[in-house]
């Protein structure tokens, strides 16, 4: 199972409405992030957070957690409580703290077991393709070797954010890497990291670094831009926040205005003529504010260098 491209699953930002317009324009496959095994486990009602929707296509799970056997029980859940689901994703690259203090993310890469353990118990559990999103380690010998690790216990594919999780997201991704990866294993592997564009993306896989890609921080600034165009006016901006407001009002039943303020500063950022905008959708209060700060026209601003 591989798709062209994929949206990356964001904490806390790539929700329904957002995984559903990325989807409308171009995205192949999108995912649900940092589900936690454990929360899932303790309290059955969490599943309610894993909002896969029958209107999406190819949509992912992405588990989070320390324990091979409780991600295996949390994935034979979500199988049964969301038939919608395509495919599992175990969550061992995230280099946030809130994601490592449980054991999982980037924690397991120092212990590649137990993220053999997990794609062995959650394939087992749940009859869905499983995957492991992982970043890079400290050379290219170690990571090659999870890698062929991973791909030894059957996984479907492996993603790759071609950083170390020590450097978040500065410097630049190792595409020669992952591109090594894909040599050495015969499963399919996901490229991640830096892809500004579709053709970017395109390029990388037509040059043999990959068989997908998946873009994160570029669909949050740009949901067009799996589909090879690219909103850079005001206007087209407004045009894609207004189709996300749709979705949102569509899919969650009424306007969420933190999330809409933070879905409109991103995609207006380094948008020319967008500032005073993007400052007046900051300090509104309600729905009708935010319309109204989203329509006033600034014909008079300088453009922004």
């Amino acid at each position: 199972m591989v798709f062209r491209n994929f949206l990356a699953p964001i904490d806390d930002y790539t929700n329904l409405p957002f995984r559903m317009l990325c989807q409308k324009h171009g995205a192949d496959s999108a995912c649900v992030a940092l589900v936690s095994a454990a929360a899932i486990m303790r309290n059955r009602k969490a599943i309610l957070s894993v909002d896969v929707h029958p209107d999406e296509r190819n949509v992912g799970v992405q588990l989070v957690g320390g324990d091979p056997e409780q991600m295996g029980r949390a994935a034979k859940l979500i199988a049964e409580r969301c038939p919608h689901a395509s495919w599992l994703n175990i969550n061992a690259g995230c280099p946030s703290a809130r994601t490592r203090e449980c054991g999982g993310g980037s924690a397991l890469l120092d212990t590649p077991e137990k993220i053999f353990g997990m794609v062995g118990s959650m394939r087992r559990a749940a009859d869905l393709p499983v995957s492991v999103k992982i970043r890079i380690g400290h050379d290219a010998k170690q990571t090659i070797a999870l890698c062929k690790g991973i791909e030894k216990e059957h996984a479907d594919f492996i993603i790759i954010h071609g950083r170390t999780p020590a450097q978040g997201y500065s410097g630049k991704a190792d595409w020669d890497l992952i591109k090594s990866v894909k040599e050495s294993v015969g499963i399919p592997v996901i490229g991640n990291g830096d892809i500004t564009s579709s053709i970017d993306g395109e390029r990388m896989v037509n040059d043999g670094f990959c068989d997908s890609y998946m873009i994160g921080r570029a669909a949050m600034a740009d949901p067009s831009v799996f589909c090879g165009e690219k909103a850079n006016a005001v206007d087209d901006i407004l045009g894609l926040l207004d189709e996300y407001l749709a979705l949102q009002k569509r899919y969650r039943g009424d306007f969420v205005l933190p999330d809409a303020k933070a879905k409109a500063v991103n995609m207006l950022k380094g948008i020319p003529n967008a500032s005073s905008i993007r400052n007046r959708i900051c300090r509104a209060r309600s729905f009708e504010e935010f319309c109204s700060a989203k329509e006033m026209q600034d014909s008079d601003v300088p453009e922004e260098s």
